[in-house]
């Protein structure tokens, strides 16, 4: 049975997680949803002790869905552990720094998890194959820097558009799309 691991972002876990994990345990995955701090909570070293517990199933046959900065965390927490997966799937996910206006705490937490461009370039190593998924119309993080994500860590971009941030605030409960790329690259 494949692990799928589903990392969430600043704002805990997203309508769309429940869904998916839903949806894919019922197509044979072992679906695994760590539940991190939210927001003040974010910090590197106590999102990566809950996920060391989780270590022992990741391997280069997982699958990783983040979203949004839990893209960056996940990019670190596999560099800094050495560790590969099969197929990586990122949800509105950044590797820029940027300010959202009055959301300080949130400006925070992107600084701390910010990426370094080695580990961008090593993640490519880290990951078979990757897609990147994002909108138009998303609330948090600019355009430019959605767009340039993919780029960065030679994913597949894939723009839906009028999604939003896809976390809580967009009301976006499911996501077909991340079930039909699971489904195309297991087979």
């Amino acid at each position: 049975m494949k692990n799928i691991i589903l990392i969430h972002g600043y704002n805990g876990i997203p309508k769309i997680y429940e869904w998916l994990k839903i949806e894919l345990t019922k197509l044979g995955y072992n679906v695994i949803v760590p539940e991190f701090p939210p927001r003040e909570g974010v910090v590197y070293k106590s999102w990566k002790a809950i996920l060391d517990r989780y270590k022992e199933n990741i391997s280069k046959d997982s699958i990783i869905v983040a979203h949004s900065i839990g893209n960056e965390f996940i990019i670190k927490y596999l560099n800094e552990n050495n560790l590969k997966i099969n197929l990586y799937i990122s949800l509105a996910g950044f590797s820029k720094y940027f300010e959202t206006e009055g959301k300080e705490k949130l400006n925070r937490a992107c600084k701390e998890f910010l990426v370094t461009e080695r580990e961008l370039e090593n993640f490519k190593n880290k990951s078979n194959k990757r897609y990147s998924i994002y909108s138009n119309n998303d609330h948090i993080v600019p355009l430019d820097t959605l767009e340039d994500y993919p780029k960065s860590i030679n994913a597949i971009p894939i723009f839906i558009e009028n999604i939003g941030h896809m976390g809580k605030k967009s009301g976006l409960e499911k996501i077909p799309k991340v079930i039909e790329i699971i489904e195309r690259e297991t087979q």
